[in-house]
């Protein structure tokens, strides 16, 4: 059974920590981590206010399962109103700090108001405590980390923290829990940042023995065997997800030069395999059997001497392809210097890609970047560019804003460069070859990401899996809009539940390539104690779905928004398999609708409502 834990309201105005209640029927219904901040934020959210305001509530929570004998369950779910996109903002993150939180007994925290000074907040056995944090203010992420540590004297201390970019209202800062996990997209560690918080340093010193039982060992140890008997397993635990890079070169689909063409003659170079060379130990989250991240020393060139951690795929890519920048120690340079400084790497990335291009293009002139060369894979001008975003100078006070804002700012006809979905900068796999990915960047909850839509079925799959799961056999095509929705929605479900239960999509989708739930079902029931099946888990990702999808809605968002850039839509890829090929994903989101059970205009129905018991204490959809 899962041990008692609270939620606690911290109220930085007041000084004032209060418990909430939070009754078993809601965690059945909403699990945890990403489900549970989306119940939090029906209750807290106030539509209209300022992401950088008093306003506007952070919940950071654990996944239902993080923290116990589950393989791989150690994700937290932080989400608040995006001061990038105006929408929900929501990031997942991983390391030591949700098993903390589960030894201190905490489901999660609601951090409300405005600290007066800065603070960082101690969570431990006794609950929590506003520190004060003005001497961190100004440290970078590892500073930040190491002082805490000091201070505490604990080496080992889990500690969620901003970096200057968070201070600085940069609207795609991160937060880091330690050196290789971010907190990383929609901006969320300007949230803390505006409220005066600094960092979470979270420590309990309970140390009760886990007595497992004949369910839960036969559950974990089968999942481990399914991740293990996996033909991807040996690359994923040695290499990373880096190691894809060359894969998805070849298929035309990595993100190149501001997503100008699909494949990136540089890749090979940026792959993990190429980076391996510098691997000092390979590292891994609690109990996860994958072990895919690594620690680095590069030993000798421009960057000797320095130690980091292995950048993963979506950060190789938007740092190198997406920049046009084949040098691998320069991409691990870069990604070191975005973690330390606080900031997205795949925004940046994107940004910095944005940049270059309208340089190219004429219509950023070197006046406008203040005599800095944005010349494709200019590594150079790139980490000054990255400096300036974090610390919200020159040009780079511009894009620290985003693509969106920066568009519209520079003006010059720059919008039909800046490539997001509700302003969130994309993630690499170019939409025109792989339409499944395309129509989850159209409707995903957060905007244009992977993550949330991981359509890995499409490229992976069998016709004949797909007709048995999706029931269309083209789905299994990644070029054929047939069967795309249903594929979306299974995937964005799963998404969701998974988030919810705090298991990591890498075991789960990557490796393993089950989307069913049947693995995380069994997990669930036998850990809970609970009666739960796949499809509780199946109903319990779409409930947080629809809930996200009300609070954007309350937001202004419309069906309008779900659509991908007119780069997509109307420029053909030059060379490549996806070579001559758009993507209108307009039918394919309509489709998606009606599998959804929404109406033409993106809005779940009153009939969805019932079915997933949010009709009574579900607040009215403002934009109806």
């Amino acid at each position: 059974m899962l041990p008692l834990a609270q939620l606690l309201e911290i109220d930085l105005s007041t000084r004032s920590v209060t418990p909430i209640p939070c009754p078993e029927a809601v965690l059945r219904q909403c699990l945890g981590g990403r489900g549970l901040n989306a119940w939090l934020l029906q209750r807290y959210f106030a539509p209209g206010c300022d992401p950088l305001g008093p306003d506007n509530p952070l919940i950071v929570s654990r996944g239902l399962l993080t923290g116990t004998a589950a393989p791989a369950a150690s994700r937290v779910h932080l989400s608040a109103l995006s001061p990038l996109t105006g929408l929900l903002g929501s990031s997942n993150v991983g390391g030591d700090l949700g098993v903390e939180l589960a030894r201190c007994q905490v489901l999660g925290l609601v951090i409300r108001g405005k600290a007066t000074e800065p603070c960082y907040l101690w969570v431990g056995d006794d609950g929590v405590e506003i520190r004060p944090g003005s001497h961190l203010w100004g440290l970078d992420t590892v500073q930040t980390e190491e002082r805490l540590r000091g201070e505490l004297d604990d080496a080992t201390l889990p500690v969620l923290c901003i970096g200057p970019a968070g201070e600085h209202g940069v609207r795609f800062a991160c937060a880091m829990a330690g050196r290789d996990h971010a907190a990383g997209r929609t901006g969320l560690g300007a949230v803390l940042g505006a409220k005066g918080v600094k960092a979470i340093a979270v420590r309990s010193r309970r140390r009760t023995p886990r007595l497992l039982s004949d369910a839960v060992r036969d559950a974990a140890r089968d999942y481990v065997r399914q991740v293990r008997e996996s033909s991807r397993y040996p690359t994923l635990s040695t290499y990373g997800g880096a190691a894809y890079l060359p894969w998805a070169s070849d298929l035309g689909v990595l993100g190149t030069r501001n997503f100008r063409e699909g494949q990136f003659a540089g890749a090979e170079q940026l792959s993990s395999q190429a980076m391996h060379r510098h691997v000092t130990r390979r590292t891994n989250c609690p109990r996860c059997p994958v072990r895919c991240k690594a620690d680095l020393r590069v030993d000798s060139g421009p960057y000797r001497g320095l130690s980091a951690t292995r950048p993963e795929f979506e950060v190789a890519a938007a740092l190198g392809a997406r920049c046009g920048l084949g040098d691998a120690e320069a991409v691990i340079y870069l990604h070191d210097r975005c973690s330390r400084l606080g900031v997205d790497s795949i925004s940046a990335g994107a940004a910095l890609a944005f940049a270059m291009d309208l340089f190219e293009r004429g219509i950023l002139t070197l006046e406008d970047t203040g005599g800095l060369e944005l010349t494709w894979g200019n590594a150079t001008a790139m980490a000054l560019l990255i400096e300036q975003i974090a610390r919200v100078e020159g040009l780079g006070a511009v894009l620290a804003q985003g693509v969106r804002r920066a568009a519209a700012a520079i003006g010059r006809g720059a919008e039909r460069h800046a490539l997001h979905v509700k302003g969130l900068e994309l993630t690499c796999f170019d939409p025109r070859g792989l339409t499944g990915t395309g129509l989850g960047y159209a409707v995903s909850s957060r905007g244009g990401d992977f993550n949330q839509a991981y359509t890995t079925q499409e490229y992976r799959w069998s016709g004949e899996r797909a007709q048995d799961e999706l029931g269309d056999a083209r789905a299994a095509d990644r070029f054929a809009p047939q069967g795309k929705a249903a594929m979306s929605r299974q995937s964005q479900i799963a998404c969701a539940a998974l988030d919810s239960v705090g298991l990591c999509k890498m075991p789960s989708f990557t490796v393993i390539d089950r989307f069913d739930l049947e693995n995380e079902a069994r997990l669930t029931a036998a850990i809970t104690g609970w009666e739960i099946s796949a499809a509780d888990l199946r109903q319990a990702g779409e409930r947080t779905l629809v809930l996200e999808r009300l609070l954007n809605r309350a937001q202004g968002a419309t069906a309008a928004d779900d659509t991908l850039p007119a780069r997509f839509r109307e420029e053909v890829l030059p060379e490549g398999p996806a070579a001559g090929r758009t993507l209108d994903s307009g039918p394919l989101v309509q489709e998606f609708y009606h599998l959804m059970g929404w109406d033409e205009a993106g809005r779940p129905t009153p009939a969805k409502l019932r079915e997933l018991d949010l009709v009574e204490g579900t607040p009215v959809d403002r934009a109806a």
